[in-house]
Parts: structure tokens; C-alpha cells; sequence
């Protein structure tokens, strides 16, 4: 059955136009087609109010639009002019002019709503459905010029109009054919042929409109888009939630177009996430540099010295198979055995022989995995940098850079300064960091918050909550449970940040251990929306936390700590 709009069945129309009979029709193409019913659309022209009106739009993203003008009773046309059976004159000069304008607006409408270049990739049709004439009957008129058999349907088609409409989708129109990607083509539907909209505030009506501010592509964001546009090479810094990722997703959009993109990263969810938002593009692989080797050396664990072999000769051979390489958080390339073998140098020297183009996008505070920053990034000769926060409300974003010594508040987005500070909670009773724990995954529910993601700075094994947790999900809750480190890269609406101790500000002893807070860091700029502070530690604790800071606090150390890092302390 097809998606039908409105799906409560047609809107208000008189019986005699016979429209509640095509609507029905119209309802038995395949699902993947959209009708909508009594689509209107209003401009201004001249200073003169204008409207107009397709009794119904049939979309179908592979085959385009067809608009369709319903005619029911008697009607005959006479030295070019229509009339309807009652010897009335038809409006704007017939049926067949009337719905070929309808179709005109509709492709004006595409630029109004920001998608101008699609109308050149999406066929445009039209036709009139006399409802009351069967084919036979019609077979003996003579027509206008502005008319066509091939663009009609009869009474005939009620019962299985799906021949006739993909028949007229089949009519050559000057060579143009439908390409749209399917979130173009989801485009269409929501920001054209039905805008989705409610004026009823809900429980998280200042959550979606933050989130309708986070989405916009800044103009920081979209300026390094248009220089690296000219540049073979560059690489990208920016803090958590300046959208690295999403310009890094938006430019292997645009390169795809050119040819084969490799798109790497070092977290498997990260990449798992990436794949899923660029499911509908063609010519984007996405990896973890891990993954990569494995399938590129056919073997079961990662050999990068094995890896880099594999790819120079690929440097005698040209037969590497990719023509741009995007790399998203690169700072974790720093890995010894992937430094060694030198395999984000060599990646870009087999892009560089086929003429193609190289992007490391990095933070170089998330410095959570590798051993030393990638001397790829200290050598680049291109780098640029983001600086505004498009993911984290105010209070996040102070948060979480506070917490590794940054005394500068970020620069955040107008309109994303919603919601509270972070609330800090501690306490060494691990039954009361879990009733805390639940008690705030109540009040998100409530707020219609889903997206919530626990995570530990410790790892599964070693949490202090590992009693509360099967599976990789907290109690019965369903809700994710993960480390900062896995979780590098993704965001969530809500982040309950559990297992914060002394030791995630203590210097690192270990070749691999991260630098003061970078845990930290990294797990609370994950928070869109809320973010919540489970401290396993009390007044001692926090006390050693402090002087770790270089912060006195003698006095009240846990609201002195909640205090430094621009939170609220709740505890008990």
C-alpha cells in the first residue's frame, strides 16, 4: 500500500469531483510510493497573493514526481477552451494547463525549501484523470495541442492504476531522469510534499530546538568545506562537538562524486555510526584503521608493518582501490605500530599518484589512545582549525573543558545555551550511585529523552557500578553501557558519567595512559543536552582531586570540585 498523506484517508472535497475514488486508487501502489491529497501551495507574485492547487502529487523516488488533476462528470473542449458539462467555462485554460502549472510551482517550491539542485536530478510529469470516461470513450476526441492521451488516466485505471502512472513516469521528458540519493529523497518528502510540524509544546520542546540549532552547518564549518575544496591535503583540528565529524562525512559526500573515498577511523562504534549516516552514498567505505589491515593483510588481527607492505606495493602496481582517504579522529593514529609503519604517510602518498586528496580531521585534547600525537599532524603544511561548539549545550561545554585546565569558556551556538548546569554527585556507597543513577534515567524518560548512554572512565571490568550492568546495558533499563574511550566520536542526548576518581586527573605512568582529565574530557563533551557527574569519591577524594587541578579547597571540597568544573553539586 502506498504512503498516503494525509493517512486517515482524503481531505475534504465535494463527492461530485470523485476525488475520495482516486485517493482509494491511488492507495493500492506499492509502498514505495507517496501520494499526497490536495497539495496547496501559496506564493507571492508581484505584490499579488497566489495559489495553487494539484489535486494529487504521486512521488516515487526512483521514478520522479507526477501531479494529476481529477476531472469527474461531462466535459468537452471547443476551438481550444474547456468546459465542463454544464456548459461552464473550466479555470486557467483547462485541465491539462491547470496541472501543468500545479507541476511548475512544485519545482519552484524545490528552491524555496534549499533544494534547487535536485530539480534538475528528479523527472517532473503531469496528467489529468477523467474520472467519469473510460478509455474508449476518450479515444474518439479531439484534443488540444496543450493535451495528451499518453498523460491521461480513465475510469478504467481506478481498479490498478500502477501501469498507468509508471507509463507516463516512462515518457521521455528532454532526457531527464530521476537520481536522487534516499535522503534526497526523504528531503522531498518532509520538506516539500509534507513539512512535518506541531505547535503543542512537548517535554523536550528546548531539547529540539537546541537540536534544530546543533544541525545547521556553520558558517566556520562550511568556509573549511569551500577551502579544502582546493586543497589535495589538510588536516583539521577542532575541540569535541565543533562537528568534525560532520564536515568529515559531508566532504566524502562530495568526493564520492569523483571517485572512491576511504573513510577511516580508529573506534569500531564510531565507525559503525559513520557507516549507518553514510549508508545511502555509494563509493564511501568506512573502516577502523584496524578493520582495514585485517581485510586488506586477510588475516585475523591488525599487522600494520604487513599493512604498509601490502599498500607500497600497491604504490609499483597502482592498483590501490581508493582515490580520496578522509581519516576522523586522527589523533588516535598515534598508536607506536601504526607510527612505525608509517601508514597514514604511505595512504597519502597513493592518493597523491592518483591525483586524489587526503583529510585528517583530530583533537588534540581526545589524546585518550595512542602513545604521542601522529607526527603526520605535526608535519602537515595545511591545517586549519574549528571553534565553535555545534554539539554541546553552554554548561557541557564548560564542563568538560574545564575539566583538563581550560579556563576559556567555549564558544557555543545562540539558542544552545538550554537546559541546567551538570549536576555532580559523589559518594563511595555504590548502592547510592546507582539509585542516583536510576533516579536520573526516570527524570530523562519523563523529559522524552531516549538517546542516553552511561559511561565509565574506568573500563567494564574494573567500574565500580560492574554489579549493575549485564550485557553491556544498565539493570533492566536497556540503556547503554560503555567506556569514554569506545564512546570517542559518537554523542548521545543525555551522558551519565560514572567512576570519576582522583586517578582520571592523576599523571599518566604507563606509555598509553592519557594525560590528566583526557578521559574526562572525552566522555562528558559525548553529552548533547544533560550530563550528569558520578563521583567514587567524598570529601578526601575531591580534596586530592583539587590539588591534582591545582585548586585549593579545603572548605567544602566536593561543592568546591562541582564548582571548578561549572557544575551543581547534588550530593546527598
Amino acid at each position: 500500500m502506498a504512503k498516503m498523506i494525509p493517512s486517515t484517508g482524503p481531505r475534504a472535497h465535494t463527492a461530485s469531483s470523485r476525488e475520495g475514488y482516486i485517493y482509494h486508487a491511488l492507495s493500492l501502489l506499492p509502498d514505495d510510493f507517496y501520494v499526497v491529497h490536495s497539495f496547496d501551495s501559496v506564493s507571492t507574485h508581484g505584490g499579488s497573493y497566489v495559489e495553487r492547487e494539484a489535486d494529487f502529487v504521486v512521488f516515487h523516488p526512483e521514478l520522479g514526481i507526477l501531479c494529476v488533476e481529477a476531472k469527474a462528470g461531462a466535459a468537452r473542449c471547443q476551438d481550444g477552451v474547456w468546459y465542463y458539462g454544464s456548459g461552464e467555462m473550466m479555470s486557467r485554460e483547462g485541465p491539462y494547463r491547470q496541472v501543468s502549472g500545479a507541476k511548475y510551482r512544485i519545482m519552484k517550491c524545490f528552491d524555496e525549501r534549499g533544494l534547487g539542485a535536485l530539480v534538475d536530478r528528479c523527472k517532473f510529469m503531469h496528467a489529468v484523470w477523467f474520472v467519469s470516461l473510460t478509455r474508449e470513450e476518450f479515444s474518439g476526441f479531439s484534443l488540444p495541442p496543450d493535451a495528451s492521451r499518453d498523460i491521461t488516466l480513465f475510469l478504467d485505471d481506478l481498479r490498478n492504476p500502477e501501469p498507468a502512472i509508471r507509463r507516463i513516469f516512462s515518457i521521455d521528458m528532454y532526457g531527464r531522469e530521476t537520481r536522487l540519493s534516499h535522503i534526497e529523497a526523504k528531503d522531498v518528502v518532509q520538506r516539500v510534499l509534507c513539512p512535518e510540524f506541531s505547535i503543542v509544546p512537548t517535554t523536550r520542546m528546548h531539547y529540539d530546538l537546541a537540536d534544530v540549532v546543533f544541525a545547521r552547518l556553520l558558517d566556520s564549518q562550511t568556509r573549511v568545506l569551500d577551502f579544502i575544496r582546493d586543497q589535495r591535503f589538510a588536516v583539521i583540528n577542532g575541540a569535541a562537538g565543533t562537528g568534525k565529524t560532520l564536515v568529515a562525512m559531508e566532504r566524502a559526500r562530495r568526493v564520492a562524486r569523483e571517485g572512491k573515498v576511504l573513510f577511516l577511523c580508529y573506534n569500531a562504534l564510531l565507525k559503525d555510526d559513520i557507516a549507518k549516516r553514510l549508508s545511502d552514498q555509494q563509493n564511501i567505505d568506512v573502516r577502523t584503521i584496524a578493520g582495514f589491515a585485517c581485510s586488506m593483510c586477510r588475516t585475523a588481527e591488525p599487522d600494520y608493518y604487513a599493512l604498509a607492505e601490502r599498500l607500497m606495493a600497491h604504490l609499483e602496481d597502482g592498483g590501490f582501490p581508493y582515490d580520496h582517504v578522509i581519516v576522523d579522529e586522527g589523533q588516535d593514529f598515534g598508536v607506536a605500530s601504526i607510527e612505525d609503519a608509517s601508514i597514514l604517510d604511505i595512504l597519502l602518498e597513493l592518493v597523491s599518484a592518483k591525483n586524489g586528496t587526503f583529510y585528517l580531521f583530530y583533537d588534540r585534547r581526545q589524546f585518550v589512545q595512542g602513545s604521542e600525537m601522529p607526527r603526520f599532524i605535526n608535519d602537515a603544511d595545511c591545517k586549519l582549525t574549528l571553534y565553535v561548539n555545534c554539539r554541546n549545550t553552554e554548561g557541557i561545554a564548560r564542563c568538560s573543558m574545564r575539566s583538563i585546565g581550560e579556563t576559556k569558556d567555549a564558544e557555543v551556538l545562540e539558542g544552545a545555551r538550554t537546559s541546567g548546569p551538570p549536576q555532580l554527585f559523589a559518594s563511595e556507597d555504590r548502592m547510592a550511585q546507582a539509585s542516583y543513577v536510576d533516579e536520573q534515567l526516570r527524570e530523562f524518560r519523563k523529559r522524552g529523552l531516549d538517546n542516553v548512554v552511561i559511561l565509565t572512565c574506568k573500563t567494564e571490568a574494573s567500574s565500580a557500578l560492574r554489579a549493575y550492568v549485564k550485557d553491556g546495558r544498565w539493570r533492566s533499563s536497556g540503556i547503554r553501557f560503555s567506556t569514554c574511550r569506545k564512546f570517542k566520536g559518537l554523542e548521545a542526548d543525555a551522558v551519565i558519567l560514572v567512576d570519576v576518581d582522583e586517578s582520571v586527573w592523576e599523571p599518566p605512568t604507563r606509555t598509553y595512559d592519557p594525560e590528566p582529565g583526557m578521559v574526562f574530557y572525552t566522555g562528558a563533551s559525548r553529552a548533547k543536552h544533560e550530563l550528569r557527574i558520578v563521583c567514587d569519591m567524598e570529601e578526601r577524594g575531591c580534596l586530592a582531586t583539587l590539588a591534582l587541578l591545582g585548586v585549593d579547597g579545603k572548605r567544602k571540597p566536593v561543592s568546591r570540585l562541582a564548582k571548578q568544573l561549572g557544575a551543581v553539586n547534588v550530593s546527598k
